[in-house]
């Protein structure tokens, strides 16, 4: 028999797992995810990935609140530990959900918990490893089963898959494909799992863990003066690096990384940051156009001949330019 699950997620990537399982025929009990939340400008209450999921297969939808001061802790712990027992769960799935789950939760459900985290473990913990894989210029990552435990991705990890990072991958591409491969392996390892079968205890590895920041929307701000210069081809050097007031995109970065940058086009770091950061946070930066200071977006940017081109952007109040139009305003603000 199945086990009875209670899946914990949020976006759109924590559906590729949820649809997997349900696919198998796993019985899905109930799901917790975010609180509505107000959404674009005319700020409409809007249900999560997961919770429109529950909706139309008429399965429990759990939301509890979040704690006022941080994120990853409930505001009402003992009630959320009883809405989720009163399911009779006999296993806990995660997958892109940003609240630890209690260890006193964990220890009372059948065979406890099992989390899909999008790199290979112990490298890249933390709630944001696909971008700074793709930032520290990785050619290689994957995915992890690893066991919930008191801290985020400290489990005991039961089953790994590596997977290729393409030269044009963005977090949205890394991620998908990461996903759809945490699911396929989901599905084919929790059978004998929930049996303990021993084959699935990886040895412990040597290798050193590695922990990522959560991305805010301040991380994707970048000079524009920065912008400029991977514009014109210039070459990274120290002094430029310093030039970035986002000291933690650096204090992120690999020491490797930071090496290889030195003596490199400034392009070629920032093609990286915005695919990195594509879909969220983005990059944006800050111009003075028409005697104002504005803030612009970049939609899209490619790399050609280490020059940075930027074929969209999007002024604050506008609607995005494109093609020619994005030329003329970049040209303009140069001039200025």
């Amino acid at each position: 028999m199945n086990p009875r699950i209670i899946f914990f997620g949020t976006p759109d990537y924590s559906l590729i797992i949820l649809e997997a399982l349900h696919k198998a025929k796993f019985p899905i009990v109930a799901v917790v995810t975010k609180p509505p939340r107000p959404i674009g400008r005319k700020q409409i209450l809007t249900e999560t990935p997961v919770a429109r999921w529950a909706a139309n297969h008429q399965v429990v939808s759990i939301t509890p609140q979040t704690h006022a001061l941080h994120y990853w802790q409930y505001a009402d712990e003992a009630k959320f530990m009883s809405e989720v027992l009163t399911t009779k769960p006999d296993i806990l799935i995660t997958a892109d959900y940003t609240q630890l789950i209690p260890m006193p939760l964990i220890r009372q459900v059948k065979y406890g918990g099992l989390n899909i985290h999008p790199s290979l473990l112990p490298h890249y913990r933390g709630p944001a490893p696909v971008p700074w894989a793709i930032l520290n210029g990785e050619t290689e990552t994957g995915v992890s089963i690893v066991t919930l435990a008191e801290k985020f991705d400290e489990g005991v990890v039961i089953a790994q898959e590596k997977e290729p990072i393409k030269n044009d991958d963005t977090t949205h591409t890394l991620l998908t494909r990461l996903f759809e491969k945490g699911a396929e392996l989901l599905v084919d390892i929790l059978p004998q799992y929930i049996k303990k079968n021993p084959n699935y205890q990886l040895p412990t590895t040597n290798s050193l863990p590695s922990s990522t920041p959560r991305l805010t929307r301040e991380h994707g701000f970048i000079p524009w003066e920065l912008i400029q210069s991977a514009i014109e081809g210039k070459i990274f050097d120290l002094a430029t690096m310093k030039q970035c007031s986002n000291e933690t995109i650096f204090k992120t970065l690999t020491a490797s990384s930071r090496n290889a940058l030195q003596n490199t086009s400034i392009a070629i770091f920032l093609d990286r940051l915005f695919r990195a950061f594509h879909p969220w946070p983005g990059l944006w930066t800050k111009i003075r156009i028409n005697n104002q200071e504005k803030r612009m977006k970049l939609l899209d940017v490619k790399l050609k001949e280490n020059k940075l081109i930027i074929n969209s952007v999007q002024l604050e109040g506008k609607t995005p330019f494109h093609g020619s139009e994005t030329e003329k305003m970049i040209q303009k603000i140069l001039a200025t």
